[in-house]
């Protein structure tokens, strides 16, 4: 008696290629789109210091404020307006107010902004305690804008006093 092997019968799909495509395709588009993660930001506002940069390669005494914004959605820019505060006469006073900046994120990372150029001349000599505090908001590639103030806390004593202009 021969042996004969059954032939396997190819299964045709029920429904066309192209109906579950679709299916998939709204799916995404219901689910994927509607699931982005609610933007979360956040400020760090460094202590003020003197710029041994600054004057190593410029010949500027100054006291610097360095300020990133982070998000977990990309942001297209973050507008803030910061100071430098002081401790005078055992009360807290403005030493500077930088005018509102707006910077850009870059292309390689756009859940950051970061701000380094922001700078108050001073003169050294006198032990002056400094604090720093933006305050602002970031606008999200989506377009919402999220609202971001801070302040880098302790004030810390610096050897360089600022400046009026």
């Amino acid at each position: 008696m021969p042996l004969t092997i059954p032939r396997p019968f190819p299964l045709q799909p029920r429904i066309p290629s192209l109906f579950v495509i679709g299916l998939l395709a709204a799916q995404y588009l219901v689910f994927g789109l509607g699931n982005s993660p609610e933007p979360k930001c956040s400020i760090n506002i460094e202590r003020p210091h003197y710029s041994s940069y600054l004057y190593e390669y410029k010949k500027i005494d100054a006291i610097k404020l360095n300020i990133t914004t982070k998000c977990n959605v990309p942001q297209r820019y973050t507008e803030i307006t910061s100071s430098i505060q002081k401790i005078e006469n055992n009360r807290q006073a403005t030493a500077h107010k930088f005018e509102s900046d707006r910077r850009y994120s870059k292309t390689k990372s756009p859940h950051v902004v970061i701000f380094e150029e922001l700078y108050a001349t001073c003169v050294k000599g006198s032990n002056v305690a400094y604090s720093g505090e933006a305050k602002g908001y970031i606008h999200l590639k989506h377009g919402q804008d999220y609202p971001i103030q801070g302040s880098s806390g302790k004030f810390v004593a610096v050897s360089c006093k600022i400046v009026a202009k």
